[in-house]
């Protein structure tokens, strides 16, 4: 099934058509909602698309700063209340992927 997405030039201006393809089961869901104007709606998703990618979300870097000082507190604080942990995180996570690749649980191999 094809649809055409178009607006009247008078609301917008001289405009192109754009014609998309979209399943019959759509286009028979977009039919039985009529209060909808499937070519508004359309163009005002492909506008925003274009928009989001001409402006590309920017990192608060002082929120990040932040919460790694915040992190660095916690850790110092716990280092302090119950001494250091010779802990690796990347060792256990690779374990468990492979246990979890063979299908079979092992036990994690101690130091």
């Amino acid at each position: 099934m094809i649809y055409d997405v178009y607006t009247s030039v008078s609301e917008v201006g001289l405009l192109d058509l754009m014609t998309i393809r979209v399943p019959e089961r759509l286009k028979k869901e977009m039919r039985k909602i009529k209060s909808v104007n499937w070519s508004a709606l359309l163009r005002d998703a492909i506008e925003a698309r274009i928009e989001l990618e001409h402006h590309p979300v920017m990192r608060d870097w002082k929120r990040v700063r932040e919460g790694a000082e915040q992190a660095d507190m916690i850790y110092k604080e716990m280092a302090r209340k119950y001494g250091y942990v010779d802990f690796n995180s990347a060792e256990t996570i690779r374990h468990w992927r492979e246990v979890r690749s063979r299908g079979t649980s092992q036990m994690l191999r101690s130091r």
